[in-house]
């Protein structure tokens, strides 16, 4: 009976992974009947390591004093959500590390907690530590992309602003991973191999991050970020998880973190802090790469010394050598990577004694078939892989919370800013929007509310092109408009929602037999529609469906215009004024009464086109479905279902229960599919307000705000309630 404890304490360390057994162990050693047991059982789980001398000594971490351990079971709440502290893991760097999860989302996270102890920093210093922390603890590419550059972005960083001694930063699991010195320790010494794969692999993120644009938490822009504090403990061995039965194991990766912009806020200030470099970060990784093929680190060996070198490719060693300075040195993370890869296959020299005349005339004849079939299985598994990774990847990522609402967003510019959209746009209606409307209150009404010091002045611009030019003459602060071409490389864009154009003819359920979307079996091809919009066809007839004439409408909004321009006809270009036929231009609610009314009192098939933020909820007007060439025809409206509406239904019978098809817009697969974006200037020396403003548009309750205005966000969750549309708005006003 008394091995049943022993039994079920071996069966439940087996069962936890490997990166927190440690910590479960010292976690259950805080009860004294549980001591004995886990005694017995520690050279099970944890033996000995060999120490530099080669004799065996076991290593046991302590848990840390309570001043550390007393947020243990504690919730911490940031503005992203709250977290709930569960567990010490281990120390790292200049903190400590605990598992948590973010509640009410069930998510495990990664806390790091960060003392300013009184011993070191009086009120003011911790202060202002804690207020550099908050606004520099974070890395967001500065055109709004989203890219795993395995670099351990934070989630958020928290300031416990009541005892002025505590930060928290909060990453995603992955952070729990062992270290390469944990894993150095576990493993011994890598091969020339696997150290030639850490070393493409950091300085492929060391590209990314000396060389892209960043907006830190506090609204700063920074261009190229040096990591400045690499070492063992900076670089984590992330493995997936174990494989099935039979299956090989998948490839490892490697993760920086604990970036010196955060990590040395924690320094006492008696200690000088070196200037960051390029040429650091360069001369770091060549230490840790020397550290991996020794095995251990070891004061003693220096790489300047020949005679402290393992058994190494010889190209290899020269390689480290430069990125140690000690030979001509590299300029930069994409030189030094160029020539990692130059690097023929690593060759270990175990007998340099071998001398070359006695090989060279050992002639081969070179197995052509052989390599051919072994260099196409490389292919085949390589691309395996690939997918594999791709789709563990997408499987592993953790969704990064988001502020609930939009007082909830921090460090929102104070002050009156003027901003910009296209007149007669979506948004410049958005703008527009007077009181509240259907119980709803309007945008300005809550942004006033919830976010009083940031004032915002809407000036419409006359087109996309003049928006674009007042936000970089710095007239306008920031403009939301659609991002279909290239923008200026002064600007940034963060995309908050999609819209797509709709191509719009009259629909009639009582006369649906001989309506145009019954007969065109409710789809057009976007060649059609070029043809229809260069006066090319007279009847319907001529692309398939009924005997009716031709009559073309477009909407007078310069936006739509330039959309229809430039998603319809991308080579061409659209001149109405060319054609035999010119478009009608009226405003698009009198544009879509005049299509009904073409239809219903003269017998006339009119085809119109208008965003679909801006007739959704019309049921007297149909949009077609679109098929680009070699593709499936697509509906850009979609069921509470998930089907597409066909033409055998009565949409004003249906109002409510169909809506813009969140994932035919999202993903662009709807051809006429386009993001909405904020524009705002890349410079650091004017107030983040463009930044600050898409921030808010992509909280909870901004997503919700937008769907409830006819666009579709960037955040499906958020189109979880019927919306209610801006039609809707206008015919209630």
């Amino acid at each position: 009976m008394k091995n049943i404890p022993k039994i079920l304490l071996r069966r439940y360390l087996r069962l936890q992974p490997q990166a927190i057994q440690l910590s479960r162990f010292n976690f259950l050693s805080r009860y004294s009947w549980l001591t004995d047991i886990l005694n017995e059982l520690r050279p099970e789980f944890f033996p000995a390591q060999a120490a530099a001398d080669g004799e065996g000594e076991t290593v046991a971490v302590e848990l840390p004093d309570e001043v550390v351990l007393q947020i243990l079971d504690d919730k911490i709440r940031g503005q992203r959500g709250t977290y709930h502290v569960l567990q010490w893991l281990r120390t790292r760097g200049t903190g400590h590390l605990f598992l948590g999860t973010q509640v009410g989302a069930n998510q495990p996270v990664v806390v790091k907690e960060y003392l300013l102890p009184k011993r070191f920093f009086n009120t003011e210093e911790a202060r202002q530590r804690q207020q550099a922390f908050t606004s520099l603890a974070g890395l967001t590419l500065a055109d709004g992309r989203l890219q795993d550059s395995r670099i351990m972005a934070p989630l958020e960083a928290i300031s416990d602003t009541y005892s002025f001694e505590r930060c928290y930063l909060v990453t995603d699991q992955r952070d729990a991973s062992r270290t390469l010195r944990h894993h150095l320790a576990h493993v011994g010494a890598l091969s020339a191999e696997q150290v030639r794969e850490v070393l493409d692999q950091v300085l492929q993120s060391l590209i990314f991050l000396h060389l892209q644009r960043f907006v830190l938490p506090g609204g700063q822009l920074q261009s190229g970020l040096v990591h400045g504090n690499l070492n063992l403990d900076s670089l984590l061995w992330v493995e997936p998880a174990q494989p099935q039965p039979g299956q090989p194991a998948q490839q490892w990766f490697i993760y920086l973190c604990d970036l010196a912009l955060w990590e040395r806020l924690f320094d006492p200030p008696m200690v000088d802090l070196p200037t960051h470099t390029v040429a650091q970060d360069l001369s770091d990784l060549g230490q840790v790469a020397f550290t991996l093929l020794v095995g251990r680190e070891d004061p003693n060996r220096r790489a300047s010394h020949p005679e402290h070198w393992p058994e190494t490719d010889p190209a290899l060693r020269s390689f480290i050598l430069r990125l140690l300075r000690v030979e001509l040195p590299f300029e930069s993370a994409v030189v030094a990577r160029e020539a990692l890869r130059a690097i023929p296959p690593t060759i270990v020299l175990s007998d340099p004694a071998i001398a070359v005349d006695e090989i060279a005339p050992q002639k081969r004849r070179i197995p052509w078939v052989g390599l051919g079939v072994g260099l196409l299985l490389l292919l085949l598994l390589g691309g395996a892989g690939w997918l594999f990774w791709r789709w563990w990847s997408g499987r592993e990522a953790i969704a990064q919370p988001r502020p609930c609402c939009l007082k909830d967003v921090a460090a929102v510019p104070a002050g009156q800013f003027v901003y910009t959209a296209v007149e007669g746009s979506t948004w410049g209606q958005i703008a527009r929007q007077g009181p509240a409307t259907l119980g709803l209150p309007s945008f300005n009404q809550q942004l006033a509310e919830d976010q009083p010091e940031l004032q915002l002045l809407f000036r419409p611009a006359d087109s996309t092109a003049a928006a674009i030019a007042a936000v970089e003459s710095g007239q306008a602060a920031f403009a939301v408009i659609p991002w279909v071409d290239d923008l200026p490389l002064t600007l940034a864009v963060q995309v908050v929602a999609y819209d797509g154009l709709a191509i719009l003819v009259p629909f009639s359920y009582s006369q649906r037999q001989q309506g145009l979307p019954r007969s065109l079996g409710g789809e057009l091809t976007l060649d059609q529609v070029r043809r229809l919009y260069n006066g090319e066809f007279a009847s319907w007839q001529d692309v398939g469906g009924v005997d009716m004439p031709v009559r073309l409408y477009a909407p007078e909004n310069l936006e739509s215009l330039a959309l229809f321009n430039t998603l319809v006809y991308p080579e061409t270009g659209f001149n109405p004024s060319d054609t035999g036929n010119p478009p009608t231009l009226l405003p698009t609610f009198e544009m879509l009464r005049t299509v009904i009314r073409d239809f219903e009192e003269e017998d006339v098939g009119a085809i119109a086109f208008a965003p679909l933020s801006q007739i959704s909820g019309q049921c007297s007007i149909y949009p077609l479905a679109l098929q680009a060439p070699g593709k499936m025809a697509v509906q850009p409206l979609a069921l509470t279902t998930g089907e597409p509406i066909t033409p055998s239904l009565d949409l004003c019978d249906r109002k409510g229960q169909y809506f813009p098809d969140l994932t035919a817009l999202q993903k662009r697969i709807y051809p006429l599919a386009y993001p909405i974006a904020v524009i705002y200037p890349l410079d650091n020396r004017v107030p983040p307000a463009g930044k600050k403003f898409a921030d808010l548009l992509l909280t909870d309750e901004g997503q919700r705000f937008l769907w409830r205005n006819g666009l579709v966000p960037l955040h499906s969750d958020a189109a979880r309630g019927t919306p209610r549309r801006i039609s809707e708005q206008n015919e209630a006003n």
